[in-house]
């Protein structure tokens, strides 16, 4: 007998939706009624089928009960499961009690080998199965994102919140889906779902996460012109000019010191010529989020100013670098826009938070985990996500502190990672002879991981330095 050799080193990187199903207590089934267990099985195994195959789905692996089903339209994979759950409600069981199933889905690349999939993807859908319970239909946000079909009738989508699950060092935003025939017990996830290891000071709900503001209309179809190769500036300035507030502040922004402008700027048509398609994109959502996330007793200049010389640093390393430099400088203002959720939803926490950092050796991370439910890199990629914001930047708000977990994006949020860490450096209070060039062993890693050397990060503090009015004129214009 000769063993076939294979590596995942010769597999297929696709993106495909995920849809993982089992049945509840099949075990217990099995113990107490197997005759009956056997034929519910397989008629259970011919009604899957019937309804995978329907939706254009393909069942690459079964393992009991469980069926493994890949689709390439997330919509379809969400109208299977909604099928799923309505089929066996309707059928007859030879058994004592309903055969219920629970269905995951979730969406994201994994690697084909043999006929089987592989991955991060593969395992937190398999993951996100394990919470669900008999009846229920759960996916993640990356599958709730991909939706641009209508749910089948009478079905809609219920925010669950933001998930922990086992084994995994991020919490996972999850939705239900809701559909006629759904029993009130069935509106909750598992009890075990989200326990903390510690109890947070401070909790934030999954509901207060949520409720954040939305940026204006005018600026969402703004950011969808601006993301589109074939428009041009005058058509952006056909839309900006529609909200006279935020066309006056992207003036304001455009003419100040910071972008050092010879002449100036008069029209939103001439602010993007001048600056370029991406740079308006991150000054559009600074602006936009300025006003959005007010507080009534923080004041959020600090914030701003450690945002903007995060996002001047980004450029100057973008340079030093394969990264685009206007993508640098975008991300850079929007990597920490996980923080203003908490100043917003909690003002007092935040405060305190604040002042763990000051009177403590404590980070930010280290303070939010204190106080938090969920760090700021965590409320940051739902915020991004929901803007609709393109992947390499989510991927920095998400993992500029850990860039490793950034996927294909590793080079580019390691690059906002050390970006922060030298906005940080550059302003710390007071530095004197070494200590003024001085780097945290973060920020030695993340040079060496992006093959930069000690000079450029003393440029670039030297250069931040030399911004701080510039920066400080870019705050006083979006404000």
């Amino acid at each position: 007998m000769v063993l076939a050799h294979w590596s995942l080193g010769d597999a297929s990187l696709i993106t495909v939706t995920f849809l993982f199903t089992d049945i509840e207590g099949s075990t217990s089934l099995w113990e107490n009624q197997p005759e009956a267990m056997r034929t519910a099985l397989q008629r259970h195994n011919i009604l899957l089928a019937q309804v995978i195959s329907r939706h254009h789905g393909y069942v690459f692996k079964t393992v009991g009960d469980a069926f493994c089903v890949t689709f390439d339209d997330p919509g379809q994979a969400v109208a299977a499961a909604f099928h799923i759950q309505q089929t066996l409600a309707n059928e007859r069981w030879p058994i004592d009690s309903p055969l219920r199933v629970r269905v995951a889905l979730h969406t994201g690349p994994a690697y084909l080998c043999e006929g089987d999939y592989f991955g991060t993807t593969v395992n937190r859908c398999a993951r996100l199965l394990d919470v669900t319970r008999g009846g229920q239909t759960l996916l993640t946000s990356a599958t709730q994102s991909l939706l641009s079909d209508p749910l089948p009738p009478e079905c809609n989508l219920r925010d669950t919140g933001m998930l922990r699950l086992r084994d995994l060092p991020r919490p996972i935003h999850v939705f239900q889906l809701i559909h006629p025939g759904l029993s009130a017990e069935m509106l909750h996830v598992a009890d075990e779902v989200g326990k903390l290891t510690s109890q947070p000071l401070a909790r934030l709900r999954p509901v207060d996460v949520y409720e954040v503001p939305t940026l204006p209309a005018v600026v969402i179809h703004a950011l969808h012109i601006l993301q589109d190769p074939n428009s041009d500036a005058k058509a952006v300035q056909r839309v900006i000019s529609n909200d006279p507030a935020i066309s006056a502040k992207i003036l304001r922004v455009a003419n100040s010191a910071f972008f050092g402008r010879s002449r100036r700027v008069g029209t939103i048509t001439e602010a993007v010529g001048v600056l370029g398609f991406i740079n308006v994109q991150g000054l559009l959502i600074s602006v936009s989020a300025f006003d959005a996330f007010r507080t009534k007793r923080l004041n959020l200049f600090d914030f701003w100013k450690h945002s903007i010389a995060t996002a001047t640093a980004a450029r100057f390393l973008a340079r030093q670098s394969s990264v685009a430099v206007d993508q640098a400088f975008m991300a850079g203002l929007l990597h920490d826009i996980g923080k203003l959720i908490f100043a917003v939803q909690a003002e007092g926490a935040y405060q305190r938070m604040l002042e763990l950092r000051q009177k403590t050796p404590m980070s930010s991370l280290q303070a939010e985990q204190t106080l938090f439910e969920f760090t700021h890199p965590e409320v940051g990629e739902m915020v991004a996500e929901r803007w609709d914001l393109p992947l390499p930047y989510i991927a920095a708000v998400a993992h500029h502190h850990q860039p490793d977990d950034a996927g294909e994006h590793q080079a580019f949020a390691a690059l906002i990672g050390l970006a922060n860490e030298a906005a940080n450096a550059a302003f710390a209070a007071s530095p004197t002879g070494d200590e003024a060039n001085s780097r945290s062993p973060q920020a030695s890693a993340l040079l060496s991981r992006l093959t930069l050397e000690a000079r450029h990060w003393e440029d670039c503090l030297q250069h931040l330095r030399e911004e701080e009015k510039n920066v400080d004129a870019f705050v006083g214009a979006i404000r």
